[in-house]
């Protein structure tokens, strides 16, 4: 979900676990939006990593709809991500990636995950599952509603993250010297413990 002028305001938390979650989710009138579905997301960039460098995602998503999305480098305020997003649904992801393709982008990376969306006010709330770990993602149209709302969540506001999945995903495949390769459920062998390697803790208090 993007805010205002497709603007997107978003924090992340590393969690051990939902349960607490989804109790306090309850507890507040959040209802779901998606229920618990499969996702895979595609990576594109130019050879040179030119997206990359300048901190911009072009990505074509695939949940129960397909996806086309671009993110601009934004900016970081209290632990905050603020960015442009434009994202809409496309009907033929074959031909999309043949688009991006003769645009002059290539593949450089997949990765899948489990993902619950919960709505509450003018929030979401995403419960993300990822072969490294357990994540909450709040996304809402200010800084201030948010810090509250991870407060309300049982979040340490500390302990929020800045980096997205495939950052994270990278610094583990350094830190362990692992092949930066396709992320999957099938393929990683790792686990939440491998995360306070590179200084990523749960942020739940329970």
């Amino acid at each position: 979900m993007a805010g205002d002028n497709n603007k997107e305001i978003e924090v992340k938390f590393n969690v051990k676990n939902f349960k607490a979650i989804k109790r306090r989710l309850k507890r507040l009138g959040a209802r779901i939006s998606q229920p618990r579905n499969f996702e895979v997301n595609y990576r594109y960039d130019t050879s040179d990593r030119k997206l990359s460098s300048e901190s911009k995602v072009l990505r074509i998503r695939q949940d129960s709809k397909n996806w086309i999305t671009f993110k601009g480098p934004g900016k970081i305020i209290d632990g905050i991500r603020i960015r442009q997003e434009i994202e809409f649904s496309i009907s033929d992801i074959d031909n999309a990636q043949l688009f991006l393709q003769a645009l002059g982008y290539q593949l450089y990376q997949s990765y899948e995950k489990f993902r619950t969306i919960y709505i509450l006010d003018s929030a979401q709330i995403m419960l993300d599952e990822l072969p490294f770990g357990f994540f909450v993602e709040i996304e809402g149209t200010d800084i201030v509603s948010i810090e509250k709302l991870a407060e309300m969540l049982g979040l340490q506001w500390k302990l929020n993250i800045e980096a997205g999945y495939l950052a994270i995903y990278e610094q583990l495949c350094s830190a362990f010297k692992m092949d930066f390769g396709k992320l999957s459920f099938n393929d990683f062998a790792g686990d939440q413990g491998l995360l306070r390697k590179i200084n990523i803790f749960p942020a739940d208090l329970e």
